[in-house]
């Protein structure tokens, strides 16, 4: 018995496809970015594209969207308006992988993506399994509504102000955010709006 369940097993490691038996350990490539002035420059962009088989084009729309700012990229780089730490950007780029490059079902990167009938699937090359993808807008940003005071919104503060006030943005607008500091997420209240400049006041700190 022993004897034909080791038979078995070696038939069965056999059929397996041969990117299964490599057991290599997928690494998480590394942004490398940098605040220069007022934009962010992300400087490996193709580098770490070619790593994950994407796109430069692909992720640095998904960057753009997901910070909600305007950019530009070309095969190499993509600089994007507004200050991001570099944290920021590498949890928004594994993010991308989670929803865009590894397996669902056996978490390696051996992927490709496949379009049938309008509907995008992720399709594992190791493991065989498919997924149907969220799809993934290569549109402008969408226009933020116009605020106004009362009203409240969660932001995640990138940087402080001159006054020591949490600084953030969404779509075109500044926001400045008393009682809140670098590196929170949180709820606040407007205050007063001045053109492009909101200005609120903390509420909670978002966990």
């Amino acid at each position: 018995m022993e004897k034909e369940y080791e038979a078995l097993l070696e038939k069965a490691y056999s059929e397996l496809p041969e990117i299964l038996k490599e057991h290599s350990r997928f690494v998480t490539p590394e942004i490398a970015s940098r605040i220069q002035g007022k934009t962010t420059v992300v400087q490996n962009l193709g580098e770490v594209s070619k790593v994950i088989n994407r796109s430069a084009d692909m992720l640095a729309k998904y960057l753009i969207r997901e910070f909600g700012t305007s950019g530009s990229h070309d095969s190499q780089h993509l600089v994007m308006k507004g200050q991001f730490r570099q944290l920021q950007v590498q949890e928004k780029f594994e993010e991308f992988l989670r929803q865009f490059v590894l397996c669902l079902e056996c978490g390696r990167p051996d992927t490709k993506i496949l379009r049938e009938e309008r509907i995008s699937f992720l399709k594992c090359e190791a493991c065989g399994s498919r997924h149907p993808l969220s799809v993934l807008k290569t549109s402008a940003p969408k226009e933020v509504k116009k605020p106004s005071a009362g009203e409240e919104l969660t932001v995640e503060i990138t940087r402080t102000g001159k006054k020591g006030d949490g600084m953030a943005r969404v779509g075109e607008y500044t926001i400045f955010v008393s009682g809140a500091r670098e590196g929170q997420k949180v709820k606040a209240r407007i205050t007063n709006v001045q053109g492009t400049m909101i200005f609120a006041e903390a509420v909670e700190v978002v966990k």
